[in-house]
Protein backbone atom coordinates (compact mmCIF):
# COMPACT_ATOMS: atom_id res chain seq x y z
CA UNK A 1 0.00 0.00 0.00
CA UNK A 2 1.29 3.45 -0.88
CA UNK A 3 1.36 6.54 1.31
CA UNK A 4 -1.43 9.10 1.21
CA UNK A 5 -1.68 12.73 2.37
CA UNK A 6 -4.19 15.55 2.01
CA UNK A 7 -2.58 18.78 0.82
CA UNK A 8 -4.34 22.11 1.42
CA UNK A 9 -3.16 25.25 -0.37
CA UNK A 10 -4.17 28.28 1.73
CA UNK A 11 -2.16 30.69 -0.42
CA UNK A 12 -3.48 32.88 -3.21
CA UNK A 13 -1.15 31.31 -5.78
CA UNK A 14 -0.99 28.05 -7.72
CA UNK A 15 1.93 25.85 -6.72
CA UNK A 16 3.68 22.82 -8.16
CA UNK A 17 4.54 20.43 -5.33
CA UNK A 18 7.22 17.77 -5.64
CA UNK A 19 7.15 15.05 -3.03
CA UNK A 20 10.57 13.66 -2.18
CA UNK A 21 9.84 10.02 -1.32
CA UNK A 22 12.25 8.05 0.85
CA UNK A 23 13.58 4.79 -0.52
CA UNK A 24 12.72 2.37 2.27
CA UNK A 25 13.89 3.77 5.60
CA UNK A 26 17.25 5.21 4.52
CA UNK A 27 17.12 9.03 4.42
CA UNK A 28 20.52 9.11 2.70
CA UNK A 29 19.51 7.35 -0.53
CA UNK A 30 18.41 9.61 -3.40
CA UNK A 31 14.72 10.42 -3.06
CA UNK A 32 12.11 9.28 -5.53
CA UNK A 33 10.01 12.17 -6.84
CA UNK A 34 6.35 12.73 -7.59
CA UNK A 35 4.91 16.07 -8.70
CA UNK A 36 1.39 17.48 -8.63
CA UNK A 37 -0.22 20.92 -8.85
CA UNK A 38 -2.48 22.75 -6.43
CA UNK A 39 -4.48 25.82 -7.36
CA UNK A 40 -4.94 28.65 -4.87
CA UNK A 41 -7.33 27.47 -2.15
CA UNK A 42 -7.44 23.89 -3.46
CA UNK A 43 -7.41 20.70 -1.37
CA UNK A 44 -6.17 17.45 -2.91
CA UNK A 45 -5.66 13.90 -1.64
CA UNK A 46 -2.40 12.53 -3.07
CA UNK A 47 -1.24 8.90 -3.06
CA UNK A 48 2.51 8.40 -3.44
CA UNK A 49 5.24 5.79 -3.26
CA UNK A 50 4.63 2.09 -2.77
CA UNK A 51 4.29 -0.41 0.07
CA UNK A 52 8.06 -0.23 0.65
CA UNK A 53 8.42 3.53 0.01
CA UNK A 54 5.78 5.14 2.23
CA UNK A 55 7.78 7.91 3.93
CA UNK A 56 8.27 11.44 2.70
CA UNK A 57 11.83 12.72 2.67
CA UNK A 58 11.03 16.31 1.78
CA UNK A 59 9.00 18.82 -0.21
CA UNK A 60 9.71 21.19 -3.08
CA UNK A 61 7.42 24.13 -3.91
CA UNK A 62 7.62 25.92 -7.24
CA UNK A 63 5.45 28.92 -8.07
CA UNK A 64 5.32 31.97 -10.33
CA UNK A 65 5.84 35.33 -8.66
CA UNK A 66 3.17 37.48 -10.30
CA UNK A 67 5.02 40.72 -9.52
CA UNK A 68 8.41 39.76 -10.98
CA UNK A 69 7.10 37.14 -13.46
CA UNK A 70 9.83 34.77 -12.26
CA UNK A 71 9.66 31.17 -11.10
CA UNK A 72 10.57 30.59 -7.45
CA UNK A 73 11.52 27.35 -5.77
CA UNK A 74 11.82 26.39 -2.11
CA UNK A 75 13.04 22.95 -1.03
CA UNK A 76 13.37 21.27 2.34
CA UNK A 77 14.63 17.76 2.99
CA UNK A 78 14.78 15.50 6.03
CA UNK A 79 18.29 15.34 7.46
CA UNK A 80 17.45 13.35 10.59
CA UNK A 81 14.62 11.07 11.63
CA UNK A 82 12.97 11.31 14.99
CA UNK A 83 10.25 12.76 17.14
CA UNK A 84 8.81 16.28 17.34
CA UNK A 85 9.77 18.81 16.17
CA UNK A 86 11.82 17.26 13.33
CA UNK A 87 10.71 17.81 9.71
CA UNK A 88 10.53 14.01 9.42
CA UNK A 89 7.99 13.92 12.26
CA UNK A 90 5.92 16.69 10.62
CA UNK A 91 5.81 14.94 7.25
CA UNK A 92 5.35 11.35 8.36
CA UNK A 93 3.07 11.38 11.42
CA UNK A 94 0.34 13.61 10.00
CA UNK A 95 -2.26 13.00 7.30
CA UNK A 96 -2.88 16.65 6.33
CA UNK A 97 -0.25 19.12 5.16
CA UNK A 98 -1.42 22.74 4.93
CA UNK A 99 0.57 25.19 2.84
CA UNK A 100 0.31 28.52 4.67
CA UNK A 101 2.83 30.47 2.57
CA UNK A 102 5.06 29.46 -0.31
CA UNK A 103 8.17 31.40 0.64
CA UNK A 104 10.14 29.55 3.27
CA UNK A 105 8.04 26.38 2.83
CA UNK A 106 5.64 27.56 5.53
CA UNK A 107 3.51 24.49 6.29
CA UNK A 108 1.51 23.09 9.18
CA UNK A 109 0.47 19.51 9.74
CA UNK A 110 -2.51 17.84 11.38
CA UNK A 111 -4.51 14.61 11.46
Amino acid sequence: MSGQKTFINKTNQAVNVTLLIRQGTDIHKPSLEQTFSLNAGETKVVSYGSSSNIYLNGLVFQWKDTQTQSMNTDRQEVIATGVAPTFDWVLNTHSKITINALTGLNISASN
